[in-house]
Order: structure tokens, then sequence, then C-alpha cells
């Protein structure tokens, strides 16, 4: 995974899909292997994964060298969908309870103890949960709020479940909430109307929840949440995909802000790299469109303009407010070993023109200095009800590189707030990323 608020590539380990087949009860339905993972078995790989990347395991590939330390690892994939965990659910004689969560909590427990006994300060994080589930108990998925709720034996009024997996509950431990706000269908700012369902746009619901469990002592720590998978499929090379590459690389920034100016969002990542090869069907078939093409590449290594827009991100958005119009103008670049000089430039006719922003301590300058982080978050006027911006970033080799162009109309929605606006002296604007 690529983590676009990282200082530099770091590692994430998903101890995931599937479990060891010496994990799973013999039998299972499909030959599967996520149905009903044993625990004590399941934390025993997990122990083996942590001791391989403790950073002194040898390398077999290269005598003499040690595989590189992890320290960042996420606890299964997406358990609150049949596709990765079985079952999701169990009739009760009190109704329908989610039972992966159940299942997942053993797993998860057991995992945890054993990364954290080969190195206390490895970070594991809990969930990894997809962004919706099914508007019914029974069939289908488990929702990430009800799921949530299940794994601290709660109903959905937060009193405790009086089941017997919940027997003995202990509150859970975690050093972070891995979350995958997937809005595949609608745009980074849209919102769900059902209030179980978590895409970018409510985050809020889940970390309510989280620091509602918390409070509660069913968590025992006011948990983080870390973005470990987002992005959009594509059309091309996805017929049924709703959105162009072209509207995925406006997506980038458009979701990369959202994310960074929540203070208790502190990771946020792209996924994929590279679209995965389709799969097995008919092809043009859905089917056959099935595996993820969110890359910031095609499958044959061509990159899309999403990639620019990862490198040199840039999100503008109409503010509404009092007095002259204004637009929000949020971006990163590389970072390096100081803040970096980048410009706004505005699209008239065929030129691109500079921007004078009213970044505070920058004076009436095209030119600005981001963050130690290569963030900044600055406004402008806003001179026409239509307009296009690009970033421009000065490279370390003295050339002048810009990302992809973000179009702002008036179909927009508004930011009905003004952002703190930060010069490059202050440092980060939020937590680290």
């Amino acid at each position: 995974m690529l983590d676009a608020h990282a200082d530099g590539l770091k590692v994430m380990l998903d101890v995931a899909f599937w479990a060891p087949r010496w994990a799973v009860p013999l039998g299972s339905p499909d030959g599967q292997n996520h149905f009903e993972p044993n625990p004590t078995l399941f934390g025993d790989f997990a122990s083996a994964v942590a001791q391989r990347y403790d950073g002194d395991f040898p390398d077999p590939s290269d005598p003499g060298v040690d595989l590189p330390a992890v320290q960042l690892y996420t606890i299964w994939n997406e358990p609150n969908e049949s596709e990765f965990l079985e079952p999701q659910w169990e009739k009760t004689p009190s109704g329908w309870v989610p039972e992966s969560a159940q299942i997942y909590r053993g797993m998860y427990d057991d995992a945890y103890a054993q990364i954290k006994s080969v190195d206390a300060a490895d970070k594991v994080l809990m969930g990894a949960t997809s962004a919706n589930g099914s508007t019914t108990p029974g069939p289908g998925d488990v929702s990430p709020i009800q799921f949530l709720q299940g794994l601290a034996c709660v109903d959905g009024n937060l009193h405790p479940l009086n089941i017997p997996q919940c027997d003995g509950y202990q509150p859970l431990q975690a050093d972070g909430y891995a979350d995958h706000p997937y809005s595949m269908a609608t745009t980074p700012g849209a919102t769900s109307s059902d209030p179980d369902d978590v895409p970018l746009a409510d985050t809020s619901r889940l970390e309510t929840l989280l620091s509602r469990l918390y409070l509660q002592g069913r968590i025992t720590t006011d948990l983080p949440l870390y973005d470990t998978e987002y992005g959009y499929d594509t059309n091309p090379p996805d017929p049924y995909a709703p959105f162009s590459p072209e509207q995925q690389a406006e997506f980038v920034g458009w979701s990369t802000y959202l994310a960074w100016r929540d203070p208790n969002t502190v990771m946020f990542a792209q996924f994929l790299l590279r679209d995965s090869p389709p799969g097995p069907g008919e092809p043009g078939t859905r089917q056959y469109w099935s595996p993820y093409q969110t890359g910031l590449y095609y499958a044959n290594g061509e990159p899309k303009p999403a990639a620019q827009a990862f490198k040199i991100t840039l999100w503008a958005q109409r503010l509404l407010g009092p007095g002259s119009p204004l637009v929000l103008l949020f971006g990163k670049v590389p970072p390096g070993s100081s803040p970096q000089i980048v410009q706004v430039q505005s699209l008239s006719g065929a030129t691109w023109t500079p921007v004078i922003t009213l970044l505070p301590s920058c004076g009436l300058q095209s030119e600005f200095l981001t963050n130690d982080a290569g963030y900044f978050v600055t406004t402008a006027p806003l001179l026409a009800s239509t307009a296009t911006y690009r970033l421009g970033w000065l490279d370390p080799s003295g050339n002048w590189e810009y990302g992809v162009p973000i179009p702002v109309d008036a179909t927009q929605p508004l930011l009905d707030t003004t952002p703190q606006l930060q010069p490059a002296s202050s440092g980060r604007p939020t937590r680290q990323r």
C-alpha cells in the first residue's frame, strides 16, 4: 500500500486473507481459508510473521543480510464482508447478531498479543472494515458500525450483549483502527443515507463510535483512524466503473484533503499502485472486471493522470462566507529537508497565470513555501464562477513540475467554513500522517 502522508514509503503488513489451511477447521465450506479461523492457531501465524519481520531474520535470498523490520500490522482484511470471513451473521433467540465480529475478536486478540510479544513497539491496527454492509441482518455483509458494536460486545444502544460469545469480555486493545472508506460509486464528498455505512465523507460516524466505546471502557484507548485503503476504479479499463481516469485524478486531491483536515485521521493510503489483471469469466462481463482497477497505473504499467496527481496533489474548492468569493487551495508535494517552493496557477484561455494567494506572512507573492512535510492550505480570490487551477512544484533540480488541472465551477459544493491558514513556519497543519 502507498501512504500519501508518510515521510517516505513505509511497509504495513496485513496479516490477512487467507488464514493458513491448518488454522481453519477441516471441512470448511468450499475449502476456503476464511471460515471460522482458530484464534490460537491464527495467533501463532501472526507471531511467525512478526518474528520474520522483526529486523533480525536472515534474508533467505541474500545470506548475511537481514530482512527489514516492519512495525505496523493490520489484522485481517474487511472482516465484515463474507468474501473474507464467514459466517457473517448468527440468529439467536434475541435476534440476529454479527457473528463475524465475534470470530474476528478472538483472532484479533490472539494476534495482537503475539505480535506485541515479539516487539512491544510494533503498532497493531484492528478493524480494516469495508465502508458498507447489508441493509438487513441475516444474508449479506455486516455494516462497519454494526461490526464495531459487535466487536465491542454492545448493541445499537451500546448496552452489553447478553450472548455466550461475550462472556468474560475484556476491553479491546489496539494502536489504531484501520478503515477502508471507499465511495467508488460517488464522489469523495458524498455522504451515505444509511447511518451504519462509513464512506470517506462519513468517517466521523466511526470516530464518534470509537470515542464512545473508549469512554465506556469497551476499548482501552481513544483510537486514531488509519485509512489503509482508498481509491477509485476507472473507465477505462473497467467499462462498468462510473468515473474516468481524469475524474480519478481530481478525486486524489479531494479525498486527500478530506482525510487531512480530520485531526483524528493519521494515515491515508492509495490502493492500488497498478490495476489488477482482469478476473475469470467472459471478457467484458462484470465478473471479468471484478478485480480492482483503482491503480495509479494501468495493468500494463502506463501511468494514469492520477499518478501525477498523487505526486503533486491539489484540491480547489469554493468557500462560502462574507465578502468577496474565495477559493480554498490545498496541496502537497514531495517533502525534502526543508519547506518546498510551490505556485498555484489558474487557466485563462490557453494560458496558465500565477495566482496571488492569501497565505499569511508570505505577502503578495505567487510563489510560497509549504510546511516541512510538503503541505499547504491557503485561499485566493475566486475571480470567476468557473475556474481551473494547477499546482507547480520547484523540484530539487530547479525545474517546475505541474500537477493535473483541477476545475472549480458553480456545481461544486461549497465549504461553509474557512480553514485556519498556516504558513510554512508553523509546521504541520494537523497531526502527522
